[in-house]
C-alpha cells in the first residue's frame, strides 16, 4: 500500500512540473510575440523581361550659328527679323562706318607719309647726308604703315555680319541703333535641312555601354500620334554632361517626319527582342540605397536578416537584381525602413 502511494505522489508531481514548464513556454513566446514587428513580406519573383531600351529624348539641331562683328560700333541696320529664313552669305547687319571709314583714311595718310619720308631719306642717303640706319628705319616705317592700312581695310571689311550657314532665324540678338562689341553675336541661327536633326537621349552607364553606334531604333512623337520612325545611333558621348552621371547618345532620323523644331520630345524604343529571366522585387523593399547597391531585409527564424545586393535596373515600382538574393524567396517592403539587423519580425495578413 505504501509502495502505491509513493508511485501516485510521483506521477502528481510530474504532471504539475509539466505544466509549470508549458506555461513557461507559452508566457515566452507570449512576450516574443508582443514585442515582434509585423511587416508585409513579399515573394521574390523571377521573369522573362522584355530588354527593349526605351528612353526619353529630346530634339536637337547640329547645325547652329551665331555671326556677329569683328570689330565693335554702332549697328546702323539690320536686315532680318526673327523668323526669316537666310541663305549663306546673306548680309545680316552693317556697323556705322563713320568712325571706321575715318580710321582707313588714318591709316592710308600714315602710308602716304611713310613714303615720302623714305624717298627724302634715300635722296639725303644719296648725298651722303643722312645715314644708311636712317633709310632703314625710313623703310620700316613704311612697312609698319602699312600693314596697319591693311587692318584698318580688314575691320573694315568684317564691319558688317554675313550669314555663315543657310537656315532659319530664331532669335534676333542686336537691333539698329545698338552698341555692338567685338564678337557679340547679332542673331542665332538653325540650320533647316533634314540632315542638321538629331534626337540627344541621356542613359545610365549600364544602358550606354549595351548600345553601340548602328543600332537602330523606333522613334515615336506625341505631335504625331501613331506614327513612328526609323532612326539609328550616330554618336556616342564619351564624358558625362552633367553631375547627374548620365551619357548622351545621339540618333539620325532614316524617316523624317514632316515637319520638326528644336526641343520636341520623342520617346526612342530600341528592340532588342526576349531577355533572360531577370529577378524581380518591389522598389519599397529597398533600403540604404546608394548608387548602383541598395539593402533589403528578409525573415530568418522569425528574425530580420540584411541582405546586400546590386541593382541592375530599375522598372517602374520593380527593381531587377544583378546580385545578393540566393537563396532569398521573400523581402520585406513596408516596414523595412524601421528594421534592424536581428529585430524580432512577425509577416502582417494585411
Amino acid at each position: 500500500m505504501k509502495i502505491q502511494f509513493n508511485v501516485l505522489m510521483i506521477l502528481v508531481l510530474s504532471l504539475l512540473a509539466c505544466n509549470d514548464q508549458k506555461e513557461e513556454h507559452l508566457e515566452v513566446a507570449s512576450q516574443n510575440l508582443q514585442s515582434a514587428s509585423y511587416v508585409k513580406v513579399v515573394p521574390v519573383r523571377s521573369e522573362s523581361t522584355h530588354t527593349d531600351f526605351t528612353n526619353l529624348g529630346v530634339v536637337i539641331n547640329k547645325t547652329e550659328a551665331k555671326p556677329s562683328f569683328k570689330t565693335g560700333g554702332v549697328v546702323a541696320n539690320t536686315n532680318f527679323r526673327e523668323g526669316d529664313r537666310v541663305t549663306a552669305g546673306q548680309i545680316l547687319a552693317t556697323l556705322m562706318l563713320d568712325e571706321i571709314d575715318a580710321q582707313v583714311q588714318q591709316a592710308k595718310e600714315a602710308v602716304n607719309k611713310a613714303e615720302r619720308d623714305l624717298e627724302r631719306a634715300n635722296n639725303l642717303h644719296a648725298d651722303s647726308v643722312a645715314t644708311l640706319e636712317q633709310v632703314q628705319n625710313a623703310g620700316t616705317a613704311l612697312s609698319v604703315a602699312q600693314k596697319n592700312f591693311e587692318i584698318a581695310q580688314f575691320n573694315r571689311q568684317y564691319s558688317e555680319v554675313r550669314a555663315p550657314i543657310s537656315g532659319k532665324i530664331v532669335k534676333q540678338l542686336l537691333r539698329e541703333g545698338e552698341v555692338a562689341g567685338p564678337g557679340m553675336p547679332v542673331a542665332v541661327i538653325l540650320g533647316v535641312n533634314r540632315a542638321d536633326w538629331r534626337i540627344k537621349v541621356g542613359l545610365i552607364p549600364s544602358d550606354w555601354s549595351q548600345l553601340k553606334i548602328g543600332d537602330e531604333a523606333v522613334i515615336r512623337m506625341e505631335a504625331y500620334p501613331g506614327e513612328q520612325f526609323k532612326a539609328v545611333i550616330s554618336d556616342k558621348a564619351v564624358m558625362t554632361t552633367d553631375a547627374s552621371g548620365t551619357l548622351d547618345i545621339e540618333l539620325t532620323f532614316k524617316e523624317y517626319p514632316k515637319e520638326l523644331a528644336a526641343g520636341m520630345i520623342c520617346k526612342m524604343v530600341i528592340p532588342r527582342g526576349a531577355g533572360n529571366k531577370q529577378i524581380l522585387i518591389p522598389i519599397d523593399a529597398l533600403v540604404n540605397t546608394d548608387g548602383q547597391r541598395a539593402t533589403i531585409f528578409t525573415i530568418r527564424d522569425g528574425r530580420a536578416l540584411s541582405v546586400p545586393i546590386t541593382i541592375n535596373r530599375i522598372l517602374g515600382d520593380q527593381v531587377a537584381v544583378g546580385e545578393g538574393l540566393e537563396g532569398v524567396d521573400s523581402v520585406v517592403t513596408i516596414g523595412a525602413i524601421y528594421l534592424e539587423e536581428g529585430d524580432l519580425i512577425s509577416a502582417a495578413s494585411n
